[in-house]
């Protein structure tokens, strides 16, 4: 009488467990090489985050307003600015010598 045979014998056992080994072995490398990666990524981060200057502003402030430049003085100008200066003369705030300096820079403008 004839044994039968049960399972796949020795060698079947031996070329599933190379499979098996083999499988595990390559994801066991992909996993460890994975992590390395991860680690690096971190690590650039990290270089990155303390090498970035603070943010700046998201809008610069406004221009400080100018003044439109004054345009020179008419001659109706002056001639108010001069009688401005003899009213104060006869009330007696201004001196003659302020008068005669405040005249001439009215003059000369």
């Amino acid at each position: 009488m004839r044994r039968g045979r049960r399972g796949v014998g020795l060698l079947g056992t031996v070329a599933v467990g190379g499979v098996a080994y083999a499988a595990g072995s390559s994801a066991a490398k992909s996993h460890a090489q994975e992590q390395a990666q991860n680690q690096q990524i971190a690590e650039m981060q990290a270089q990155m985050a303390q090498a970035q200057p603070p943010p700046a502003q998201a809008y610069a402030p406004p221009p400080e307003p100018v003044a439109p430049p004054a345009s020179p003085p008419t001659m109706d100008d002056k001639l108010a600015q001069l009688q401005r200066l003899s009213e104060l003369k006869a009330a007696g705030i201004l001196t003659d010598e302020e008068v005669a300096l405040q005249k001439q820079r009215i003059l000369a403008s």
